[in-house]
């Protein structure tokens, strides 16, 4: 595995954790307070940055490839 495919696939674990994390706080306290809710805007920023960083893994693998 190159040090680059590593780097993806470790920052994709770390968003996982971090979003299951986010996920149970979130299953443990009030959704409806302030920092309920600031919790699922930090969710929703996970999954943004997990789909960004989807297409990074697809732009370097065509990179890649065409190397």
């Amino acid at each position: 595995m190159e040090p680059e495919d590593e780097f993806i696939e470790n920052a994709s674990t770390l968003l996982r954790f971090a979003k299951a994390e986010l996920k149970q706080f979130l299953a443990w306290t009030n959704p409806h307070t302030s920092y309920g809710k600031q919790a699922g805007i930090l969710i929703q920023e996970l999954e943004a940055m997990s789909r960004q960083l989807e297409t990074l893994r697809q732009d370097y693998n065509n990179q890649v490839r065409k190397d």
